[in-house]
């Protein structure tokens, strides 16, 4: 069993990328999933002057969303898929064998 995380900044890379994605594996394998996680929000705040006035702040925060599923029977095709398409513009692909 092999567990799939894609994580990203952008809902629609994921998206876009899960639909490639299931596309062409969906025939042949049998897949738990997708199982979407709620988005993590991190929040900055950052002094813009860096004297006397407190009050003059900036304040940043950054979306992460993560979607997550399972295939239950893999084979080396579906390995050298996943190598081959790790390195995808706005999206990290991770996998575990379970």
């Amino acid at each position: 069993m092999i567990k799939i995380i894609l994580k990203s900044f952008f809902i629609i890379k994921i998206n876009s990328f899960l639909f490639y994605f299931l596309k062409n594996v969906k025939k042949k394998y049998s897949i738990i999933g997708p199982l979407y996680m709620p988005k993590k929000i991190e929040k900055f705040t950052f002094l813009i002057s860096p004297h006397v006035d407190k009050n003059a702040r900036d304040q940043v925060q950054i979306k992460y969303y993560k979607v997550f599923f399972f295939i239950k029977n893999y084979d080396t095709f579906l390995i050298n898929f996943l190598v081959k398409n790790k390195n995808i513009d706005g999206v990290e692909l991770r996998y575990i064998f379970l």
